[in-house]
């Protein structure tokens, strides 16, 4: 060490290189410090703090700063100078950094107004393109409108869109029909041009590509894409991803008050939280790993499905634990949240918590009362994120209703996940919610890692790979839930497990939630054998022996509860079985 401390700092070796990495949400902010210990990068520190967006502050590099902060008083090394900027690079003393970068979630949505023939041809290719950022829809205008066409004009001005998105017809296809729909988009941008030119992207038939150039010029800021729906068995959604993207970091990013002055400290892209979110489960993926990636945040909600060569991602700012909870009854009805209660509660109670939590989203439950209605509303918000993604992905199949495909990994991120007291609470939430079959292993993301760490993904991988093997994440343990149907109390699978220090044999119950006991950390070879048509993921009746190890829950989940879900009528006898399902996992 002595001798890497004499060299000029240009020439450290790149172990030697420490990192301040912030999440700025829309209501937290997570600044984190990660810096090479006995000669592997580490989770140093990390600090969250109230996001300064919105007014009194208007600031997000307030709430940076005061992350640093926190993190300089938890560490005792100087990250700030006496004007409040990072230093950089690193001083002989122990202070500063070397690099800074950030992901974003904290303005508000990309307004969107969008424009299309048929909603499940050019519209659902549209929508599931955008929701690969932050977008709002506020309008849609397409064939299938039966207003006039001014009042399809005055709704897309009244609705002040950052965006009107026109997409429809195969190349060399419909030319008329579409034609008349983007008259109403250019009428509609030349009222709003008064004001402020509005931002239009084009993926519709590449042939008119040049009407379209000349109705707009002038009146928008135009960008133009490959046809989203070239024919009719293709979809091409990168062009349009990749533009929506760019649009968001101008419009949206740049736009945020204080993020001029923190992208001068920056040596690194700055990314949409969800885009970061998805770089890191890809990269977690690797070559042989299907991982599905949960970020229930505060104002939206982000599935990620990914796997070697391929990454889907989309992105709910409908749904989220914040001021989305005000509409989330539009999604799903009260009883859906009621029937996860362990405890009798009134609908107008269950109401009057959503909009409350709505209007102060910043804080955290007080009661266990409040403490079971933040995890019911949050089962119900990300089953209705499932629902939908799950169609938009086609994971549909034989008439049956949507369901999450089989996984290897589940990692999540958020705060209801995060600050929940105990970690079977966390797993009984995410197995209740995502009803998911097969084996798996479940990661909790309870220091806010995950999305800093996909901004540096791309650009410095070994920070990656040795910040995660270091352990930073809660490892919640293993998973196997098996598909299938049967009736309560007829044996499921049967069990073995072996570790160093014991040996226990065993079989699980239809309808039963169990926990058998493997330490956190310890590695045993479990032989499971299901019976009859139900299927661990090899087949009916086909078992498997593995070396799983134990994690935070207490050791092996086994969910032989059945999917979907069948909850008790009786209210009384549901609750129960709430709380005994509670008792089960621990929480």
């Amino acid at each position: 060490m002595a001798e890497l401390e004499e060299k000029p700092i240009q020439e450290i070796d790149d172990l030697e290189k420490s990192f301040v990495l912030a999440d700025i949400g829309t209501t937290n902010t997570t600044v984190i410090l990660i810096d090479a210990v006995d000669g592997s990068y580490r989770l140093v520190a990390c600090a969250s703090v109230p996001t300064t967006a919105r007014l009194p502050w208007l600031d997000v590099m307030t709430s940076v700063q005061q992350g640093i902060g926190r993190i300089s008083e938890i560490t005792g090394r100087k990250l700030l100078n006496e004007r409040g900027h990072l230093i950089r690079p690193p001083r002989k003393d122990g202070s500063g950094v070397d690099h800074f970068a950030m992901v974003v979630s904290a303005p508000s949505p990309l307004k969107t107004v969008l424009v299309g023939l048929y909603d499940e041809m050019s519209l659902s290719s549209l929508r599931k393109a955008l929701r690969t950022i932050y977008v709002q829809e506020v309008e849609v205008v397409s064939l299938a409108d039966t207003r006039p066409e001014a009042g399809q004009i005055t709704a897309v001005i009244q609705s002040r869109p950052d965006l009107i998105a026109i997409a429809g017809g195969t190349d060399g296809g419909a030319e008329e029909r579409l034609l008349r729909l983007v008259e109403v988009a250019v009428v509609a941008a030349m009222v709003l041009a008064n004001s402020q030119l509005p931002h239009v992207l084009y993926a519709g038939n590449l042939k008119l590509r040049e009407q379209v150039r000349g109705l707009l010029d002038g009146n928008a800021h135009l960008h133009m894409a490959n046809n989203i729906r070239p024919d009719l068995e293709t979809e091409q959604l990168d062009d349009v991803m990749r533009l929506a993207e760019e649009l968001y970091e101008d419009i949206k990013i740049q736009n945020l008050p204080g993020i001029h002055e923190l992208s001068e400290w920056a040596g690194f892209p700055t990314l949409p939280t969800a885009r970061a979110f998805a770089n890191v489960c890809h990269y977690y993926a690797g070559q042989e790993q299907r991982v599905l990636g949960i970020d229930l945040g505060s104002n939206s909600t982000t599935l990620v499905m990914a796997q070697a060569g391929e990454v889907h991602l989309a992105v709910r700012t409908d749904l989220g634990m914040g001021e989305p909870m005000a509409h989330l009854l539009r999604h799903t009805a009260v009883d859906n949240i009621m029937r996860w209660l362990p405890d009798e509660v009134d609908e107008p109670d269950v109401a009057n918590y959503l909009v409350n939590k709505s209007l102060y989203p910043q804080t955290i439950p007080l009661t266990e009362a409040d403490l079971h209605l933040e995890q019911a509303a949050a089962r119900a918000m990300l089953h209705c994120a499932l629902q939908s993604t799950a169609v938009e992905w086609h994971w549909a199949s034989n008439g049956h209703a949507p369901h999450v495909p089989a996984f290897d990994r589940l990692l999540v991120h958020g705060a209801v996940f995060a600050r929940a007291p105990r970690p079977g609470q966390v797993m009984l939430l995410l197995l209740d919610a995502l009803q998911p079959t097969g084996i798996f292993s479940v990661g909790l993301d309870q220091y806010g890692v995950l999305p800093p760490l996909g901004v540096l993904a791309g650009h410095q991988p070994l920070v990656v790979v040795q910040t995660l093997a270091a352990g930073v994440l809660s490892e919640l343990g293993w998973v196997i839930a098996p598909a299938g149907k049967g009736q309560p109390g007829k044996k499921v699978l049967d069990i073995v497990i072996e570790s160093p220090t014991a040996r226990f044999e065993g079989e699980i119950e239809f309808g039963r939630i169990e926990v058998f006991p493997i330490s956190p950390g310890q590695e045993a070879q479990v032989t499971v054998k299901p019976t009859g048509r139900f299927d661990i993921g090899f087949g009916p009746g086909q078992g498997k022996t593995l070396t799983l190890k134990g994690g935070l829950v207490g050791g092996l989940v086994i969910d032989a509860r059945g999917r979907p879900l069948a909850l008790p009528r009786d209210a009384n006898d549901r609750r129960s079985l709430m709380r005994k399902w509670q008792w089960d996992l621990g929480g």
